[in-house]
């Protein structure tokens, strides 16, 4: 089998221009929960067929890669959302990274020695990955969830984890420095007010951590 160039398309489709053509990739992969179809469908973009062989054996279906009836519901529908989020991407982008955008600034003005990852380099425009030193990530999240803010301390794959993401580690962040990571995620329904309320409950749930942690570190 000849070696396949893969991207994957699951994080930036609907959220950044996707071309296969552009990407110069054998394979591109798209999940459809990320863009409003149901969960449990999604497709795999293959420009060459000889780049991909058959792991489970049996009826002839899909050309005999992947055996099984076909969910017809969620491939309509995964079609339609696709079309809707390819549409829509840029319209959408520009509002959610202008959000993005005013939320960092906010939170800064509120925190002075917040850490803004990657605040120079190109990023995707409806993630904001900050990072508090001297606060703990689970802690934080522990906080503004009572404020009823939902945040994260890595991606959906690794909730739980007690250790740094490790991508920030790859990139050469302090581990006392991840430890204290979070990521607001802004999307389709987020809305100006949500902005201004995580702006608002931030410096005092930070400043309640430090507190915290520094009682305990006394202990």
């Amino acid at each position: 089998m000849p070696e396949a160039q893969t991207s994957v398309g699951v994080q930036a489709f609907g959220q950044l221009p996707v071309s296969v053509a552009n990407l110069g990739c054998t394979l591109l992969s798209i999940s459809g929960h990320k863009i409003g179809a149901p969960k449990g469908i999604g497709a795999l973009i293959v420009r060459d067929r000889t780049s991909v062989e058959a792991i489970i054996h049996g009826g002839g279906q899909q050309f005999g890669i992947r055996p099984g009836t076909e969910n017809v519901a969620g491939a309509v529908a995964l079609g339609r959302a696709a079309e809707l989020a390819a549409a829509e991407q840029g319209g959408k982008a520009e509002r959610l990274g202008r959000l993005r955008d005013e939320l960092a600034t906010r939170l800064r003005e509120a925190v002075p020695d917040l850490v803004w990852v990657a605040e120079q380099s190109p990023r995707a425009p409806h993630v904001l990955n900050v990072m508090v030193p001297g606060a703990d990530s689970e802690a934080l999240l522990m906080h503004l969830d009572l404020q009823g803010v939902a945040a994260s301390s890595g991606s959906a794959c690794s909730t739980g984890a007690v250790e740094p993401s490790h991508v920030l580690t790859a990139m050469g962040v302090p581990r006392e420095l991840a430890l204290g990571a979070l990521r607001f995620s802004l999307g389709h329904e987020t809305t100006q007010a949500e902005i201004d309320r995580v702006a608002a409950v931030f410096p005092t749930v930070v400043a309640k951590v430090r507190k915290l942690a520094g009682v305990l570190g006394r202990a």
